[in-house]
């Protein structure tokens, strides 16, 4: 017994002995700083550049509204066989001016007659047609085209007054002078007075129905002189070209300065131009 505890004292010397031994070691040689076993640390890495802001919306400049549909610089005329044949076969202009007698196949000898013969006989001759244009290569968003009832395609201007449509006008002053109705004394011209009426609209004038007419131009030509309707229609032309047509204008002042000296040589009696000039509001 005593010599097996002294086998096992001799065992746990022996351990304790290896213990100091390796802890001197230890002492002798430190571990090194794990760090310095790193690799060097890899350069910072440049920020990624900011991106551009994007631009800002650029806003153009509104556009008048004569400018957006076309800028009138030509006129051609058209005729109108039956309704609503101008929105299908003239599409695309800039304004659709409306040739209106409000009468029912007048003596063509009779003061009403003369003034309708004689504004016919004007655009026929005066204004380009439609053909005409096309072959020069005009523009229609910049052309002004002047439609007119008639019941030939090619009417002749000796005989165009015998050609205009009065049934076919009458259903186009019936659908005008309901887009009016608000507007009492436009009405009352349209219904009582016989014209010509020259008419100028955006759109064709079927589109009005069920709606009223905002940006018009126009002139009742009752009380002018049959002999004056060149002239009427020389400035109608010019107005058309200055820029965009107003809420329901009436043509007046231009045509009074123009018209003036011509009517004096027409009517030699001046009664009868004051009188015209008073009612032509």
């Amino acid at each position: 017994m005593t010599r097996y505890l002294s086998s096992s004292r001799c065992a746990v010397y022996l351990l304790l002995t290896l213990s100091l031994v390796t802890g001197c070691a230890g002492m002798q040689h430190p571990v090194k700083d794990a760090s310095a076993e790193m690799p060097e640390a890899m350069p910072a890495a440049e920020p990624a550049p900011m991106p551009e802001p994007m631009p800002a919306p650029v806003t153009a400049a509104p556009v008048p509204d004569h400018q957006v549909r076309g800028q009138v610089s030509h006129h051609e005329y058209g005729p109108i066989l039956a309704w609503g044949m101008e929105r299908q076969e003239y599409q695309g202009f800039a304004v659709y001016t409306y040739v209106l007698f409000n009468s029912d196949h007048p003596d063509a000898g009779s003061r009403e007659g003369q003034r309708y013969d004689s504004l016919l006989r004007a655009v026929l001759e005066d204004v380009k047609t439609e053909k005409q244009g096309s072959a020069a290569g005009w523009q229609r968003n910049e052309t002004n085209i002047f439609c007119i009832p008639f019941v030939t395609r090619v009417p002749k201007k000796d005989d165009a007054l015998g050609k205009y449509d009065f049934e076919l006008a009458g259903r186009y002053l019936g659908v005008l002078q309901e887009s009016v109705k608000k507007n009492k004394k436009l009405f009352d011209r349209l219904q009582y007075r016989s014209g010509p009426f020259l008419v100028s609209l955006y759109e064709p004038l079927p589109n009005l129905q069920g709606k009223a007419a905002t940006k018009m131009l126009y002139v009742d030509l009752t009380d002018m002189s049959p002999g004056a309707m060149r002239e009427v229609l020389d400035a109608y032309r010019k107005r058309l070209d200055a820029g965009p047509l107003g809420n329901q204008e009436l043509l007046k002042n231009s045509i009074k300065v123009v018209m003036l000296k011509y009517i004096l040589w027409a009517d030699e009696n001046i009664n009868i131009v004051e009188t015209a000039f008073a009612k032509f509001k």
